[in-house]
């Protein structure tokens, strides 16, 4: 037997060790592993063994993934039919079992493995490292093997933490349904202040891509900062499903009143049911933030108008420069690679742009499948002259690291045809990308996994425009 060390089952904050071969390094197996399938090599492999090594690979990947399922499933019993006597002895299965619920189960529902891959060899054991994405956060898994039998298991845990500018002491939530059009029903969190004073409230309208009232990525919760944010400092907040996840709809038809707007006006009147919400704002978020305009323009209840990172240029122009942008950062690939890829994108814009759509087609529009009405109502809307048209104060926040919405490509443009006006407020964000995450550099599409919560500032500064507007009104 190759030299190992089984140890005892060890809870940790965020993670769990349950097996793993000997050693004192304190580096994670589950985070120090590449997660790509390209690698630099400074000698030709025998292409001899090379089939047999990927071979093996491959099966250590599939391995990896059955066991992982089946301990998703709660199916301890399949899950160590994988696993070797000594790792059943070191690790017996109640043990597991207790860690799974304390660190998995808490993430919440499965949504998918994000990667699977095999990581090489370490003091004579080939490991599998894997990450997995649940509706409440993720999760990183190291498995060890010795041939093709579970020897080691190690996990970390991504679980969503409130921001440190939250306190839970001064709000409440309530869970509840939006009755919007088409008999669809819109899950929903109104988190109120705990005061019997009356107060300001916002509905949050998410931006583009099929998302949760929490604007989730990663172990980030967008909207729920915000909101956990504002409510502690006296503002009610309403954020819901988007009707994409929470009910079946023909996306063939849906144009972007469908989709977005008309449900944003749904929440703004049923925020105001509420005895204690007086004055209601509306903040939109990235393509939320280009609709928030629209939004006020059918409100007109409405004490103002909150844009985040709003996009401005045609969406088919965003589409080239973003993944042109993202496309630089990946050092994987070759210049030939790149240039597919580009071309591919400009193909895809040139479509929208001229709507040379199918009646049947659907295109993925950041991570949600939407229609040729939806392109076309879209085009159809002017966003910024909307916006200026609008006699209520506006308030547009935007960060300096956003690659998704640019400074340069959009800020510039809502600045040329708004920043005369005196009820319009612009404010820019040094370090902040477009989840207004703080960091340093231009911002990478990798951030939004880490752990960074929506900068205390933006909250601050949400909350003070919210409150001047409500005092001036009163």
């Amino acid at each position: 037997m190759k030299r190992r060390q089984y140890l005892a089952v060890l809870g940790a904050a965020g993670g769990a060790v349950l097996a793993g071969c000997s050693g004192t390094s304190d580096d994670d197996p589950a985070t120090t592993g590449t997660t790509n399938d390209t690698e630099t090599q400074t000698e030709p492999p025998d292409t001899e063994t090379t089939p047999q090594q990927n071979d093996t690979e491959s099966e250590l990947e599939a391995i990896t993934q059955d066991f992982l399922e089946a301990l998703i499933a709660e199916s301890f019993d399949e899950a160590y039919e994988y696993a070797s006597p000594e790792f059943a002895q070191s690790v017996p299965q109640d043990n597991l079992v207790q860690q799974w619920e304390a660190n998995i189960i808490p993430l919440g529902e499965f949504n998918q493995f994000t990667s699977i891959d095999y990581q090489g060899e370490e003091q004579g054991l080939d490991i599998v490292g894997a990450q997995a994405a649940f509706a409440d956060g993720r999760a990183e898994f190291s498995v060890q093997f010795d041939e093709q039998v579970i020897e080691g298991f190690f996990f970390n845990v991504d679980a969503w933490s409130p921001p440190a500018y939250a306190d839970e002491s001064a709000f409440t939530e309530q869970e509840l349904t939006l009755a919007a059009s088409g008999d669809c029903e819109l899950g929903a969190t109104v988190t109120i202040p705990d005061t019997n004073e009356p107060v300001p409230g916002v509905v949050l309208v998410h931006g583009s891509g099929d998302q949760g009232r929490d604007q989730q990525v990663g172990p980030n919760r967008t909207f729920k900062e915000i909101a956990w944010g504002l409510a502690t400092r006296g503002v009610a907040v309403l954020r819901y499903d988007q009707r994409p996840v929470a009910c079946d709809i023909d996306r063939t038809e849906a144009t972007v009143d469908d989709l977005v707007t008309d449900d944003a006006v749904t929440a703004l009147e049923r925020l105001r049911e509420y005895d204690r919400i007086e004055e209601t704002f509306v903040a939109g978020h990235s393509l939320g933030g280009r609709l928030a305009p629209r939004i006020a323009a059918l409100d007109d209840e409405l004490s103002g108008v909150i844009m985040l990172a709003p996009l401005a240029e045609p969406i088919s122009d965003a589409i080239v420069r973003q993944t042109e942008y993202q496309l630089e950062q990946n050092p994987n690939l070759t210049d030939e690679q790149r240039q597919a890829q580009l071309e591919q994108a400009e193909a895809l814009a040139e479509r929208i742009r001229t709507l040379d759509i199918g009646d049947d087609e659907l295109i993925n529009l950041g991570g949600g499948e939407r229609g040729k009405p939806f392109f076309r109502t879209l085009q159809e809307y002017d966003h910024v002259e909307t916006a200026a048209s609008l006699d209520i104060p506006r308030f547009i926040l935007q960060g300096e690291r956003d690659y998704l919405v640019t400074v340069e490509d959009d800020l510039a443009i809502w600045e040329e045809e708004l920043a005369g006006d005196p009820e319009v407020k612009i404010k820019r964000y040094e370090t902040l990308n477009h989840r207004f995450q703080p960091g340093e550099g231009m911002g990478r599409p990798s951030e939004w996994s880490d752990p960074n919560p929506v900068a205390k500032q933006v909250v601050v500064d949400l909350t003070t425009f919210i409150t001047n507007q409500s005092q001036n009104l009163s």
